[in-house]
């Protein structure tokens, strides 16, 4: 396909979103890739100068695992879900709301855009309370497990004012995933969720969850295996079956609250293959698992 056939295939995708509002989350995979990292903030670059406002959440699990490996904490998960110590916690801070945060502004700033650093500090955007022990089912086994995560937070409210306020300006927020709560206790809050919330809040037209997978896969062992698109009860039905293992549990589920809270659209990549921010929004198949409501179902069938 030549350049002029690709800009047309491109431009009902224009008109249609611009001016709206998409929520990128980015996995620490690639942000701590520099070629992976650049290539995301190209896109995302090029998304903000075409008139889409862009919120970007960020993880940071593997180089929160290699700084806890430095500091000899080994790290603890359940279900695909970290336990935050008060070790933990402090390298958290350090990892999440400094190194990663900064990286990924510096490297939208390169391609000319106005990025900002904020924490779910800034601005009252997140409130959270600790999370108590509760039972956690392992997705992989389906054993029982009741799990103190410590200082783990869940959000307990999103004022999405701040980030409205950036975004109406063309500024693109940049937020990691700390909290606090009513006490000013420090909370590690999973960055999947933080991008689940703050798309809904934020009535988002599009949510993606970029991470080193390439979407939701109907055979574990095959990369190729992807489903284009899963409507929340077939998404269900694959969880309740086990069909789909650890991490990629909760990141569907996320992505199902934040389209019941009214996000049209999620998508869930592989942000380390290069410009599949691009072709998620512009073509018709993309390259990762596209999640809708049940009732969207034909409209998509029918549009695209």
């Amino acid at each position: 396909m030549d350049d002029v056939a690709i800009l047309l295939q491109a431009l009902p995708y224009l008109r249609r979103n611009r001016d709206k509002v998409f929520v990128v989350k980015v996995g620490g995979e690639i942000a701590r890739t520099p070629e992976a990292l650049d290539l995301f903030a190209r896109d995302v670059a090029m998304l903000s100068q075409l008139g889409i406002r862009i919120i970007v959440i960020h993880g940071g699990g593997p180089q929160l695992d290699a700084v806890s490996d430095l500091m000899g904490v080994k790290p603890e998960k359940i279900a695909g879900r970290r336990i935050t110590d008060d070790a933990t916690l402090e390298m958290a801070k350090m990892v999440f709301a400094g190194s990663i945060n900064t990286d990924i502004l510096a490297a939208i700033r390169k391609h000319g855009v106005l990025p900002v650093g904020l924490s779910g500090l800034d601005g009252e955007v997140l409130s959270a309370t600790r999370r108590p022990p509760k039972e956690v089912i392992d997705p992989d086994t389906g054993e029982k497990h009741t799990v103190d995560f410590k200082n783990v937070g869940d959000i307990s409210d999103c004022n999405p004012a701040l980030l409205r306020t950036l975004v109406d300006n063309r500024y693109i927020p940049v937020l990691s995933p700390l909290a606090c709560d009513v006490e000013g206790r420090i909370l590690n809050i999973n960055a999947d969720t933080v991008a689940c919330s703050v798309a809904a809040e934020m009535q988002a037209e599009k949510l993606f969850i970029l991470s080193n997978t390439n979407g939701v896969l109907k055979d574990i062992n095959d990369a190729e295996s992807r489903y284009v698109y899963l409507t929340v009860s077939r998404a269900l039905e694959l969880i309740e079956k086990r069909d789909v293992k650890s991490g990629m549990v909760p990141k569907l589920q996320g992505v199902i609250q934040a389209i019941r809270g009214g996000v049209k659209r999620a998508y869930l990549i592989n942000g380390l293959t290069p410009h599949s921010l691009l072709t998620e929004v512009f073509t018709l198949k993309g390259k990762g698992t596209m999640l809708i409501d049940d009732a969207a179902e034909q409209e998509y069938l029918e549009r695209g």
